[in-house]
């Protein structure tokens, strides 16, 4: 398509959403939208679940709101970076917000406009798509980390010609080899890279007592988190997959409103030592782990509760098994935490992660294994068959699951393979 006739179909899209293109994103998001409202009502007893999803809702908005109020906020990846964000006085809007966001004009655009091949990471296409389609009326600040695949740094320059701003920080992957020495220079060289990275986003450094403070608050979150998943292994469907699945994902960004955030969790905490029993719709569950990406096409968590099953195992891009390691330079201990010296997200060879895993799988007693990957990922595919093969040779039965970033429901055929992996658990 040229560019005079992508321009074209461009001015369409916008007449057909309006100016602030809300009815058509709407429009778009019914399915996760009745999702998250079927959640709310299926949780209709617990104030501190229907809180956590208010946040969540809530999130983007309030954070532009703070952005045009003269505060400032900046799209980031929201997992381990956040204590730094925070300690700049920048509220952090994490990237994944966008799957849910989002509407099958943003893959459109990313096709038509940017010229990406259907074949690329829905991911990387509906960011680039919705960054385009809300570069209006969304905070243009783009924080962004290189170490996480070429698609997206590909896409980091594409949306850098339309206006954006976007800060970079190197690293480099965590090495297989137990060479300490190097894993030490690889520590020092992030912590340099942080240090300029405050410069050029505030044009001072950072102040290292704000940062040692929201790293305390962070592992007194990820404690307080610890604590509900211990509490819902003898209540699991108490706090079903998909509220888990935003729990998860508050715990690194807190949804823009750290107190609020916490206040939440300690409400919920509160609520589980005393809470009723909730039996599962099939009379008996089957506790099961969930790695990989966290899934934009919710009817997946909701068919994996009301078949039987329960996610008590998670490993996701959120670090929730630890706390941030405390050194006497704070930015090492970001540097520490991101580069998975004490345990946490491994940058790099997934062969690093298998003994974490494992810890986690065998934590929770969980019987099978959900493996989550967005279409067109080349990048969690090798990681899959790195993991799924050696999950094989323990014994633990596993399943592969390949979804959409962007908003949608998911296909019958991927719901049936989940009931049929929990059936035969059962």
């Amino acid at each position: 398509m040229s560019n005079t006739a992508t321009e074209l179909k461009l001015v369409d899209l916008g007449k057909t959403r309006g100016t602030d293109r809300k009815p058509a994103v709407r429009k778009e998001l019914q399915s996760q939208l009745d999702y998250i409202r079927q959640s709310k009502v299926d949780h209709i007893y617990s104030p501190a679940v229907n809180k956590i999803y208010d946040l969540a809702m809530s999130y983007v908005e309030d954070a532009e709101k703070h952005a045009n109020n003269g505060g400032r906020a900046a799209w980031t990846m929201g997992l381990w970076d956040c204590p730094f964000i925070y300690a700049l006085d920048i509220v952090p809007i994490s990237f994944t917000e966008l799957g849910r966001l989002g509407s099958s004009d943003a893959l459109t655009i990313a096709e038509d406009y940017f010229q990406f091949p259907k074949e690329t990471c829905s991911m990387v296409g509906a960011l680039l798509g919705e960054w385009f389609l809300r570069r209006d009326t969304t905070v243009r600040e783009l924080v962004v980390f290189n170490a996480s695949c070429e698609p997206l740094n590909m896409g980091y320059e594409l949306i850098a010609a339309e206006g954006y701003n976007v800060y970079r920080y190197e690293s480099v992957n965590h090495p297989r080899s137990k060479d300490s020495a190097r894993l030490e220079q690889q520590i020092r060289f992030l912590t340099e890279e942080l240090e300029d990275l405050a410069i050029r986003l505030t044009g001072k450094p950072v102040d290292l007592g704000r940062l040692n403070a929201e790293i305390d608050r962070a592992n007194r979150v990820l404690a307080k988190v610890r604590e509900i998943f211990d509490l819902r292994r003898n209540n699991p469907l108490y706090i079903k997959s998909l509220a888990t699945m935003f729990l998860l994902m508050g715990s690194s960004h807190y949804f823009g409103k750290p107190e609020e955030y916490e206040a939440t969790l300690e409400l919920l905490i509160e609520e589980l030592k005393t809470a009723e029993f909730i039996p599962s719709p099939k009379g008996k569950i089957v506790p099961l782990a969930w790695i990989g990406g966290r899934g934009q096409e919710f009817g997946v968590y909701k068919t994996i509760d009301d078949c039987g099953g329960a996610i008590l195992s998670w490993s996701t891009p959120n670090s929730w098994t630890h706390d941030l390691p405390k050194l006497d330079n704070p930015l090492a201990s970001i540097a520490t935490h991101i580069l998975g010296k004490t345990g946490g997200h491994i940058i790099g060879s997934p062969v690093l992660r298998l003994k974490y895993l494992e810890d986690i799988i065998r934590s929770f007693d969980s019987k099978g294994i959900l493996f989550y990957s967005y279409v067109g990922c080349s990048f969690a595919g090798i990681h899959q068959e790195i993991q799924r093969d050696h999950f094989q040779k323990l014994g633990i039965p596993s399943i592969s699951l390949e979804g959409t970033f962007q908003v949608g429901p998911p296909s019958g055929q991927l719901l049936t393979r989940i009931r049929a992996f929990v059936e035969m658990l059962t």
